[in-house]
């Protein structure tokens, strides 16, 4: 999910307008005259008709494109299989990767050693076990599998010494996402989520063609960085306006989709790297697309809300013109009127708020069930993003093609998105986000109980059902902590929930240097982390058909019978 992080956070300003334009479209008005003016602003504002349709389409394509810009490097700085070469029985230019003294010219210990060989003594043209001595030396260059090339043969990037370079890619990447997040939300919030989707988009790809070209490992890895700064607004961006489209009745289901759209995104950069198995191409292949996104202003619309925010109130007028037209709809002025009144009541009700506020900071440090409560969610956010994004990274490394795997790591994402649609809404946010953090966990730690060489099927399903699980705890915990926080710190509080789970997803890439340790290290990691994640989860309330608190007192006592009674009596 890289740059998925914080695409539901919204802003108070953008929660406030989502909230009246939610309220624009309510179904139980309290007057006869109500019910007829709210029919008839749901008829024209809250139906999800052709226009929605294709704007929605449209901007599927760079929240398609973003999987393949923040995944990549799983593949461009993937492993490849090599060997030794041995000059003095090989032309390194003129060679062949198995060769029948393969065996004979180097050490074995659980498997044949890539970085040391055995000394020739005696060379007679032809190389059998009487060639080698029995002291060794270190490898000074090495043959590859011709079948697939990535930066490690491109640059000779093998062995323990240079293990860290490998890894260092992800790392890299996800900190330029992290960097990026925090100037794309400035740009998004003063020049729009249309500019901001475009000019990433855009941006990326050119970015991406010219990492392409890369001419040394240092230069791949400043593009890599540039490459993630630049893309990390396009899923945040097209994620607000895609649900934009969706209307009120649709949102829910619009997430799901988004969502999914993002693991087909993954499963076709998978397809992608099986096909070309080269790094260069790769890039080319995924990022050569995003130069389209230069059409994207004469596509779709500016945001709706952040021009109503920004008093733009004609280019509202003209949008929604356009929308009943393409809809085959008749647009009424007092429809009209409501898109005009809903900055003037936004304005009001945020002033309201702002005059109730006192000292909201100092209410959290004084409440020890908030502090312990935003302790416990960074955790269940670190280990989320951890989990989440470390079994995607080491697909690769399992047992089986690592391009299947991948593919499959992905496939598993989309029946878990559609299910925990279900879950959340009829069986509560507690239970699900803590059963999913806690089968994830045992999944990853059942695999190290499979017997070695038998039913050897079985580590691989289970490895799929810890992402499955990782990531249906991924997509409730967004929703479930905007829940737990009073609405004057929502916004603050989920932030550093979000900026903590982005250090799991920077450290995730290093996982696979702990499987030199102990190849099974990685997945014990895993596992006890989502196990205690579970366990901590369990101590959150259930927030599932309670108000959102709006103050820190309300937060704290979320779930107690007398709260809900309280909150049940006030005006909706």
């Amino acid at each position: 999910m890289g740059s998925r992080m914080g695409s539901r956070i919204l802003r108070g300003d953008e929660e406030d307008s989502m909230k009246l334009f939610c309220s624009q479209n309510d179904d139980s008005p309290t007057t006869k005259e109500g019910e007829k003016r709210g029919s008839g602003r749901k008829q024209e504002v809250d139906r999800f008709g052709y226009y929605q349709m294709i704007m929605f389409a449209i901007i599927s394509l760079p929240l398609f494109l973003s999987a393949g810009f923040t995944l990549a490097y799983v593949f461009t700085a993937g492993e490849v299989k090599y060997r030794c070469a041995v000059p003095e029985c090989e032309n390194p230019l003129n060679t062949k990767f198995d060769v029948p003294w393969m065996t004979d010219s180097v050490p074995h210990v659980l498997e044949m050693s890539k970085c040391t060989r055995y000394v020739v003594r005696n060379h007679t043209g032809v190389c059998t076990n009487q060639t080698f001595s029995n002291a060794t030396q270190k490898c000074e260059s090495w043959i590859y599998e011709p079948s697939e090339n990535t930066v490690l043969s491109e640059w000779d990037l093998t062995c323990d010494a240079n293990r860290w370079k490998l890894t260092l890619v992800g790392t890299i990447n996800n900190v330029g996402q992290f960097v990026g997040l925090i100037f794309a939300g400035y740009i998004s919030d003063k020049y729009g989520r249309r500019t901001i989707l475009t000019l990433t988009t855009f941006l990326s790809g050119i970015s991406g063609l010219i990492h392409s070209f890369s001419v040394n490992y240092w230069m791949f890895l400043a593009f890599e960085f540039i490459d993630a700064t630049v893309a990390a607004g396009i899923y945040s961006a097209g994620f607000i306006l895609g649900m934009e489209m969706a209307g009120v009745k649709g949102r829910v289901l619009a997430s799901t989709i988004i969502c999914c759209l993002f693991a087909v995104g993954e499963m076709l950069l998978g397809l992608i790297a099986m096909w070309l198995r080269s790094w260069r191409m790769v890039l080319r292949m995924v990022y050569g697309p995003a130069l389209l996104a230069i059409l994207l202003p004469v596509l779709i619309p500016e945001s709706v809300r952040w021009l109503l925010a920004n008093g733009k109130h004609e280019k509202v007028e003209s949008i929604y013109r356009k929308m009943a037209r393409i809809n085959g709809l008749q647009i009424s002025e007092e429809a009209l009127s409501a898109f005009k009144d809903m900055n003037m009541v936004k304005t009001e009700k945020t002033e309201q708020l702002a005059t109730e506020k006192k000292s909201p900071a100092m209410q959290i440090l004084n409440s020890s069930v908030m502090i312990t409560r935003l302790l416990a969610c960074s955790f269940c956010w670190l280990t989320n993003t951890f989990v989440y994004y470390g079994l995607s990274l080491n697909s690769v490394a399992f047992a089986g093609d690592k391009y299947v795997n991948f593919i499959l790591v992905a496939i598993v994402e989309i029946p878990a998105y559609f299910l925990t649609w279900f879950l959340t809404d009829y069986v509560g946010r507690k239970a699900t986000l803590s059963s999913s953090f806690l089968l994830s966990g045992v999944f990853c730690l059942a695999i190290q109980f499979v017997p070695t060489g038998s039913m050897s099927f079985l580590p691989l399903v289970l490895y799929l059902g810890g992402k499955w699980c990782i990531t249906m705890s991924f997509s409730t915990i967004y929703i479930y902590t905007a829940e737990l926080f009073p609405t004057n710190l929502r916004h603050s509080l989920l932030g550093i929930c979000s900026m903590t789970g982005r250090m799991g997803s920077i450290l995730s890439p290093q996982t696979p240097l702990l499987a030199q340790i102990m190849p099974e290290l990685p997945l014990i990691l895993f596992g006890c982390m989502a196990l205690a994640a579970g366990l901590l989860s369990l101590f959150f309330p259930e927030t599932l058909g309670t108000k959102l608190p709006d103050t820190v007192w309300e937060a704290e006592n979320i779930g107690k019978a007398q709260q809900k009674q309280e909150l049940q009596d006030l005006p909706s």
